[in-house]
């Protein structure tokens, strides 16, 4: 029989070989998909093409915590798939070796994944979320803040924009509500708009062009108009800076956030329920790590069945398996954010399942085997 080192340290350095290769094609494909995601908006605002690629170097680290999932369940299919077809497997069980005796070098790995992973989710993530806000507010407020086609509310106003336009004119068919004075509303619509780089901090000042004010008292009994060719409008914009989503902090931030929210105290955390959201960041961020160890378990079982139709069935399978955890993720911390079910349970229950489906995969390729 040949000695189990020999055996794990050929198993281990072939799955990091592919998972490596993997890496690289998952992150390329999350790169090219944000950067088309940004490149609309911020072409459009007249960003130029060096600010987007400081933009992506900025949001790049973050992709790996979601990436290397799919990229070591990749390299696992691939080694032990074309181990399965080429008869090594049928080889080592012949020579004594078991199913299970070939784990060790998949779960150190799976160890490995599981570390870096929880490090990107815990640090480099939250502070790449933060870093790439200030630089998209840096470039173009206009951009974070009014999104064509839908009411952005910002303070006491409503801003409504139908469509980017030019550099000369980046805002088109632009409507403002003022509801400061609950009694004494008024609305501005304008044909252009644009962003001042003369406002202060903590204000957006939008230079109008070619519209009208229109007054109407409370009970809406009169009704006032005034035209303009040119007029400035400032918002005040310091209170949707202050607030920060919970996945925005780091997890040593979310842990000291605990006890001012059980108190009852109040802190920089957006949303309606705050101790729900840092609870969900904390449990996602130890729960999400798992998923490396537990999804290479369930690989080696999917790998060891022979796949005749090659590296792409691995690559594909590979793709499947992580989306599938990826949508049964996303539906519990749905539900566990929206308070149909605990946080626990949304959580966790994912990770039961795939770990469910990763012993009983090894038990059957077990017996199969005997």
């Amino acid at each position: 029989m040949v000695a189990p080192r020999i055996i794990w340290r050929y198993i281990f350095f072939d799955v990091l070989w592919h998972s490596l290769v993997g890496l690289c094609a998952v992150t390329l494909l999350m790169v090219v998909q944000s950067a088309l995601r940004f490149l609309e908006d911020l072409v459009g605002a007249g960003v130029g093409g060096a600010a987007l690629l400081e933009l992506l170097g900025i949001v790049l680290p973050g992709y790996f915590a979601y990436a290397i999932p799919m990229a070591l369940v990749f390299g696992v299919l691939l080694t032990f798939g074309r181990m399965s077809v080429e008869g090594e497997i049928v080889a080592l069980r012949a020579s004594g070796a078991s199913v299970r005796g070939l784990l060790p070098p998949v779960l150190a790995l799976g160890l490995l994944a599981s570390a870096a992973t929880a490090y990107l989710m815990a640090e480099v993530e939250p502070r790449s979320h933060h870093a790439m806000k200030s630089l998209l507010r840096e470039m173009s407020k206009a951009v974070t803040l009014i999104e064509p086609g839908e009411f952005n509310a910002v303070q006491n106003s409503v801003v409504y924009a139908n469509q980017r336009g030019d550099p000369d004119c980046p805002l088109r068919g632009v409507l403002i509500a003022d509801f400061e004075d609950p009694q004494r509303p008024f609305y501005v619509n304008s044909r252009c708009a644009s962003v001042s780089d003369e406002a202060e901090a903590g204000s957006l000042q939008l230079e109008l062009a070619q519209g009208a004010i229109h007054f109407t008292d409370g009970e809406r009994e009169r009704y006032r108009r005034v035209r303009f060719s040119s007029m400035t409008f400032t918002l005040d914009v310091r209170g949707m800076f202050e607030r920060r989503r919970a996945r925005d902090f780091t997890t040593a931030e979310l842990i000291g956030l605990r006890p001012m929210l059980r108190r009852g105290e109040e802190t920089e955390v957006q949303g309606s329920d705050p101790e729900r959201a840092v609870d969900l960041q904390l449990h996602r961020r130890a729960a999400f790590p798992m998923a490396s160890l537990l999804l290479s378990i369930v690989s080696v079982g999917l790998g060891i069945r022979p796949l005749r139709a090659g590296r792409s069935a691995g690559a594909l399978t590979a793709v499947g398996v992580v989306a599938a955890y990826w949508l049964v993720s996303a539906f519990g911390e749905r539900i566990a954010e929206e308070g149909i079910a605990s946080v626990e349970l949304g959580v966790w229950a994912p990770n039961v399942g795939v770990l469910a489906i990763g012993v009983f995969l090894m038990l059957r390729t077990s017996r199969v085997g005997s």
